[in-house]
């Protein structure tokens, strides 16, 4: 299983660092859409979840290959702990609510003009190979998940922070990083946020769950 899990975590940081890499220096918003106030100058690439998803895999498979090479106990710990309070709850959180919005108005969250300059398998891999390398991870690899406190107070600390980065982006520009929010009422948006945050809560438990069910699990997990 050791091999596997290091062709898995090289396979996956080879490809999600391609589409980073691709994503970050060749699919460039159209200059009029940010012109014209449609886009948000501030943040370049950095204000999207989805980017900063992207970048968040990579790191993470950086370190589980780390581990696989070196073995060492902090690596280890360190890469179970990302995996459960960070990267399977934020993978889930930008897989599903894309998808999700797609289906109730593409057109609000993934703009035409958007789709002329963005690949389609650039899309399905920041939309679902995000989603699908972690679930194979856990299956493929034993983790640790720490304290469902600990785990939890990670990712509410990440979506607050990705909150407060929102909210300047519109105090400084005025435009929302995600257009159709700028069309929602204030509850509604405050809604559509409390939604998410909670859900992402659900996807941690759900990986969590797994975890147990495919290995025993530790007196350290839980409440």
């Amino acid at each position: 299983m050791h091999k596997t899990s290091l062709v898995l975590h090289l396979l996956a940081g080879v490809h999600l660092g391609y589409t980073v890499y691709y994503e970050y220096l060749y699919v460039q918003m159209p200059y009029l859409a940010i012109y014209f106030g449609v886009l948000p100058s501030v943040g370049g690439k950095f204000k999207y979840l989805t980017f900063l998803n992207g970048v968040l895999q990579c790191i993470y498979y950086l370190i589980a290959i780390l581990h696989d090479l070196l073995r060492l106990r902090r690596l280890r710990q360190l890469r179970d702990y990302l995996l459960a309070s960070l990267v399977l709850p934020l993978a889930l959180t930008v897989s599903l609510t894309f998808w999700t919005l797609c289906v109730i108005d593409g057109e609000s969250i993934f703009p035409s003009f958007i789709q002329v300059i963005y690949p389609e398998w650039l899309n399905w891999t920041m939309h679902c190979g995000v989603s699908i390398y972690p679930f194979l991870d856990l299956y493929i690899s034993a983790h640790q998940y720490p304290k469902r406190s600990h785990g939890l107070s990670a990712l509410t600390t990440a979506l607050l922070l990705y909150l407060i980065w929102m909210y300047y982006v519109v105090y400084s520009t005025g435009k929302w990083i995600y257009p159709f929010l700028g069309a929602l009422l204030p509850v509604t948006r405050i809604c559509f946020f409390a939604v998410v945050i909670v859900a992402a809560f659900g996807y941690y438990l759900v990986g969590e769950r797994i975890n147990c069910a495919l290995w025993k699990c530790s007196k350290e997990s839980g409440p």
